[in-house]
């Protein structure tokens, strides 16, 4: 499967995308994956103060944790993961995704959701080449999902990509001390 297959595989269309951020990162493909799940709030200082300015104060994060961890306890699950490649997704209204399966049930599962105002966000971190990348597709099932999420959208898109690139340092740091 070519690289960012996964990604294609799991939302192939999209309404909403934020274009691949990379980084060049020298070091082998599962570390580098291992330390994007590994990244901490610490290390993302600017992820951090955009979410507690945009809870008005009451979000605050334990500088300990791994990001990653507090995207799966958010309704995040992860989709697929191979030595190169790391899927990441959620739906609005945090319904649950079936058990975890070899047969691909989740993937199936997110690509035939499609009730009413819902939206479905799917992101990856992928490593080819010496590159570490990542990008995010936002998919609104009719006219009023995506009227609500494009005014969101509006509003986090820079810093959305701001952070991105704060995570991408952060594994690159982790991988090239």
């Amino acid at each position: 499967m070519s690289p960012g297959a996964r990604l294609n595989e799991v939302m192939p269309q999209w309404h909403f995308r934020k274009r691949p951020h990379r980084v060049r990162i020298d070091g082998p493909g599962e570390a580098v994956l291992r330390a994007v799940t590994e990244v901490t709030w610490s290390e993302v200082p600017l992820f951090s103060s955009l979410l507690r300015v945009s809870s008005f104060g009451r979000v605050r994060r334990d500088p300990a944790r791994a990001v990653l961890d507090e995207f799966l306890s958010s309704g995040f699950t992860v989709l697929t993961r191979t030595d190169r490649e790391l899927v990441l997704a959620a739906v609005s209204g945090g319904e649950p995704f079936p058990p975890e399966d070899a047969g691909g049930a989740r993937v199936a599962w997110f690509r035939a959701y499609a009730e009413p105002a819902s939206t479905k966000v799917a992101f990856d971190f992928r490593f080819v080449d010496g590159v570490l990348s990542t990008e995010t597709r936002v998919l609104g099932a009719d006219e009023a999902a995506r009227n609500s999420f494009r005014r969101y959208w509006t509003l986090i898109r820079l810093p959305a990509g701001l952070v991105r690139r704060e995570i991408l340092n952060a594994v690159r740091r982790r991988v090239q001390p």
